[in-house]
């Protein structure tokens, strides 16, 4: 009788721990939402590692709802202005050129440039993106497989993304995006560079690139997810201990 007690309220704390989280996901964070800006280039390896490793997988889970994210697809790249047109000159090549007007447009074009419902970011422009970073090859004719990325995420108007990366239009995004790269460093040391809440801290870029959440954590003030605390890992460690104390495994 005594275990099955024991138990009953093992099942009715968890019960009550999983209704709290279900209930603190129902919140709108956005009062909470750092803002957080990434300079970088569609070809650069540290800017692949960064993206596909720390900032994308940050997003899958409740830290998605506390970001206000604003990326740069610019870097390193030098721009003139030539009678009536600009022209860029990109750290890693044209294809890098190419590769940061594609991603400019998506920002730009997919659901007209608007944040997803419950988000401070487009979810298909940055999941385009993420893959168009992760796939890239350089060796290959078709550098970025924009169509297979845009399959995977979906982006339905693939075909105007493409359109734009060769118009006036890309170029003049790029002009901006320069000119907000100028605005946190001129000339920008390093790529990728983080910024939170836009003040530029080397710490906070140094820890970024190894533990974007951690970084993100430290400047949400209140309400933080799980995902800051450990409360998670936590409970569910504390209630294996107990199942294991009550020998019910």
């Amino acid at each position: 009788m005594e275990k099955v007690t024991l138990l009953l309220v093992v099942f009715a704390a968890s019960s009550v721990f999983a209704q709290h989280q279900h209930h603190d996901q129902e919140h709108d964070h956005s009062v909470h939402r750092v803002n957080v800006s990434v300079y970088y280039e569609s070809l650069c390896p540290d800017s692949k590692k960064f993206f596909t490793q720390q900032l994308y997988p940050s997003l899958q889970g409740n830290l998605s709802e506390f970001v206000n994210l604003t990326l740069v697809p610019y870097g390193k790249s030098k721009a003139t202005f030539e009678v009536t047109d600009w022209k860029f000159e990109c750290h890693h090549g044209e294809a890098e050129c190419y590769g940061n007007r594609i991603q400019a447009c998506a920002l730009k074009r997919i659901d007209k440039g608007q944040d997803s419902p419950g988000l401070g970011y487009n979810k298909v422009a940055v999941g385009f993106i993420n893959c168009l970073m992760d796939k890239a090859d350089k060796t290959a004719e078709a550098v970025f497989p924009t169509r297979d990325c845009a399959l995977v995420n979906p982006v339905s108007n693939l075909l105007d993304i493409e359109n734009c990366s060769n118009h006036t239009d890309a170029f003049n995004y790029m002009a901006v995006f320069g000119r907000l790269t100028d605005q946190i460093q001129k000339p920008l040391k390093s790529v990728p560079t983080i910024v939170f809440n836009d003040q530029y801290k080397q710490e906070d870029n140094d820890l970024a690139q190894t533990n974007f959440a951690k970084a993100l954590c430290q400047y949400i003030e209140s309400d933080k997810p799980a995902e800051c605390s450990g409360v998670s890992v936590t409970v569910t460690s504390g209630l294996f201990a107990l199942l294991l104390a009550l020998k019910m495994f």
